[in-house]
């Protein structure tokens, strides 16, 4: 199915126009922003809604055939079998953002009934083109990716997240975190799971691990990882779906430790 979709064009769109959404974050971050709240923890900004309103309206008028579902709840067209879908993230990493941390990215990638197309996850300030295409590898701009060669958990820098609810729930990841911080060389924790999953693609991180996820954090990094030689699963083994709320990205290597250590710490009974 994914022959009905035009690949090259659907690239060559989605990077003109996470540079461009990319811009708009740098720019923000020189002139000024504003911060509200969307809950007790997770923030949005203005810049946000600009990048978003950019990039959804992009995409909906090259591709007026597709769906385009953004985090801030902006959409064009109604998603249904047999129509790409486009999931974007026009700001990954907003309280870093926030805080003026650089760690931050654009995520756009393309989706056919739940098979990857096309990722692409831009990182504004230091000039990064992250893009994958469904068969044809992962690259940083010109330059091929492939995850690490790391065999043990022992020897692996991991990289996790927590949800938003993490003071109120009792599945909040923090006794998986400090489960597995135990049985490998560290655990990093960036704050935006796009650019977490293409640090696995690059081989900077053996493993990433998340709960509670959205699509639109997590279509276009899974696909980098994937197509860069690595394993990528719900936190359960079983396949993966960017839209059931959960990731482990790895090197293939480590994939199965990381599993077992997770399954141990979900079979133990949670506070309440």
């Amino acid at each position: 199915m994914s022959s009905d979709v035009d690949l090259d064009r659907a690239l060559e769109v989605a990077l003109r126009v996470a540079r461009q959404a990319g811009e708009i974050l740098r720019d923000g971050r020189q002139r000024g922003f504003r911060v509200s709240f969307k809950g007790e923890v997770d923030l949005v900004t203005d810049v946000d809604r600009l990048s978003e309103a950019l990039v959804v309206q992009a995409l909906s008028d090259a591709f007026p055939d597709h769906t385009v579902v953004a985090e801030e709840g902006t959409s064009a067209g109604e998603p249904h079998a047999g129509r790409p879908i486009w999931y974007v993230d026009p700001l990954d990493g907003t309280t870093n953002y926030a805080h003026r941390l650089p760690w931050y990215a654009v995520s756009i990638g393309l989706e056919l009934d739940g098979e990857p197309l096309v990722g692409v996850v831009r990182v504004p300030e230091f000039d990064w083109d992250f893009w994958a295409v469904c068969g044809r590898g992962a690259h940083l701009g010109q330059t091929r990716l492939s995850v690490s060669d790391v065999p043990l958990l022992d020897r692996a820098l991991l990289a996790t997240g927590f949800p938003y609810d993490r003071r109120t729930s009792p599945d909040n990841n923090l006794p998986e975190f400090g489960a597995v911080l135990r049985r490998c060389q560290g655990v990093r924790r960036i704050g935006a799971a796009s650019l977490d999953c293409a640090l696995v693609a690059w081989g900077c991180y053996d493993a990433y691990w998340e709960f509670k996820l959205k699509p639109w954090d997590i279509c276009a990094g899974a696909l980098l990882v994937s197509e860069a030689g690595g394993q990528v699963t719900l936190t359960d083994g079983s396949t993966f779906s960017s839209t059931a709320g959960s990731i482990i990205a790895t090197n293939g290597l480590v994939h199965d430790e990381l599993l077992g250590i997770l399954a141990q710490v979900q079979q133990r009974p949670r506070d309440a």
